[in-house]
């Protein structure tokens, strides 16, 4: 039967519903992924601002020295600890309990996106086929193939790495980006040392080498992470006070003329840029700052560093843009940058009510003190007094009333002591200045 001879047997209503429902099933079969095309989920958007950090690593085992792994990443320390166990996550290929425990021996940070990372990622896993080195100059070729056609991977070890990363540094996709290399084993470095003295050509001088030798710590068992990887900058505190600035600069509305055009910059009207040296204000157009960094430089578009036209100080142009894309893209990240922290305050607090309580219970073992040596001279007076002239004394009204006054008698007890207070008390309250205010309403 078909669908439309189905659809008969039903009222006009009913066939409405069941026109409305196969039109649904259809168009739910049409949204549909095809079984053989892959479902790929893009979760890098390109309206956030550039990464606080973002790392590319060279994993050594320290089992075996030839086994090596590529990665990247924006906190090293996780990745580490899942590379070797202590977390879950990590790849495939370092999971083998032979293989463990890992070491970082250097990374490349500074990339300005997420893309750019792991383009660079890919890069230097695959030196062999990518297009960013030359075949002239390609140390690496496949000698193989996969299944698929595809050239095999050489075998790669921690030296062949090093080269491949000295000519992707050297490369014109990479050179003029803000990179920076931080080496974390020396025999790793010494080997770097030595392929860039064998070849002619050298990196641009402004990708920066650091040595951050580590050093192994027992505390934390076979994993060698030493006390530097976990200082690397991973966050925006570093462009704290160049934020703020920038934020109370256009909040309001200061903005003035450009440092460079010498024109009046219009509030929430073009991209502009401040320098982040400590007193200066200068603020210009980000493309005539740019210019004015090109002086120099013929025949780019992206400028490395410069001069601020107002302070003279030296720029580096991946910072200036750094702060620009966050107050443009990151306010998110300027809210939790620029948030004070809760836990500190209550962390204070709790300690100065810990010093009031201290105080207080101080004060408490003064008067405990001096509560005791009142019942000490109370014994003494006791021995002196006879026993039926105390109980006298002591059963008295008039006696107690006068002993408010009298500075000869002590008494015996707490409670003595408490009640001759509360009579002092009363005596103070009904000598006060309160009806002198009654009589002046």
């Amino acid at each position: 039967m078909t669908v439309s001879g189905f659809s008969a047997n039903f009222s006009p209503s009913n066939q409405i519903k069941l026109h409305h429902y196969q039109h649904q099933q259809q168009h739910q079969i049409a949204q549909r992924p095809h079984p053989k095309t892959p479902r790929i989920s893009i979760s890098m958007s390109f309206d956030r601002p550039i990464p606080a950090f973002y790392c590319c690593y060279l994993l050594r085992s320290i089992a075996r020295k030839s086994s090596v792994y590529v990665g990247s990443t924006t906190n090293p320390v996780r990745r580490l600890r899942q590379h070797n166990g202590l977390v879950k996550g990590g790849a495939a290929r370092t999971a083998r309990a032979k293989l463990r425990p890992w070491e970082m021996t250097c990374i490349v940070s500074g990339f300005p996106s997420q893309i750019a990372a792991l383009q660079f990622e890919w890069a230097w896993q695959n030196s062999h086929i990518t297009q960013h080195i030359s075949p002239e100059d390609r140390i690496q070729h496949a000698t193989q193939k996969k299944r698929s056609g595809q050239p095999k991977r050489p075998r790669q070890s921690s030296t062949s790495l090093l080269s491949n990363l000295h000519l992707l540094l050297r490369s014109q996709s990479f050179c003029r980006w803000p990179l920076e290399i931080r080496f974390f084993s020396e025999d790793v470095y010494h080997a770097w040392l030595k392929w860039t003295q064998m070849t002619t050509e050298s990196i641009r001088g402004s990708i920066r080498v650091l040595q951050d030798f580590q050093t192994p710590n027992p505390l934390l068992g076979d994993e060698n992470t030493g006390n530097l990887i976990p200082a690397l900058p991973i966050d925006y505190a570093g462009q704290k006070s160049h934020v703020e600035k920038g934020k109370d600069i256009f909040d309001f509305e200061r903005e003035g003329t450009c440092a460079v055009c010498h024109n009046e910059l219009e509030h929430h009207s073009g991209i502009y840029t401040v320098c982040p040296s400590p007193g200066c204000e200068s603020v210009t157009h980000m493309t005539c700052l740019s210019n004015h960094f090109l002086k120099e430089e013929d025949d780019d578009l992206v400028p490395i560093k410069g001069h601020c036209p107002s302070c003279m100080a030296e720029l580096r142009w991946a910072d200036v843009v750094k702060e620009a894309s966050l107050r443009i893209r990151g306010q998110k990240e300027v809210q939790i940058l620029l948030k004070t922290k809760r836990a500190k305050k209550l962390k204070d607090r709790t300690s100065s009510q810990a010093i009031m309580e201290s105080s207080d219970f101080a004060e408490d073992a003064d008067d405990e003190e001096l509560d005791l040596h009142i019942e000490d001279q109370m014994g003494e007076l006791q021995d002196s007094v006879s026993q039926n002239d105390w109980h006298v004394i002591g059963d008295s009204d008039d006696s107690a009333t006068e002993s408010v006054n009298s500075n000869s008698w002590q008494p015996k007890n707490d409670m003595s002591c408490q009640t001759a207070r509360s009579r002092a008390l009363d005596a103070v309250i009904e000598d006060s200045d309160w009806d002198d205010i009654e009589i002046l309403d």
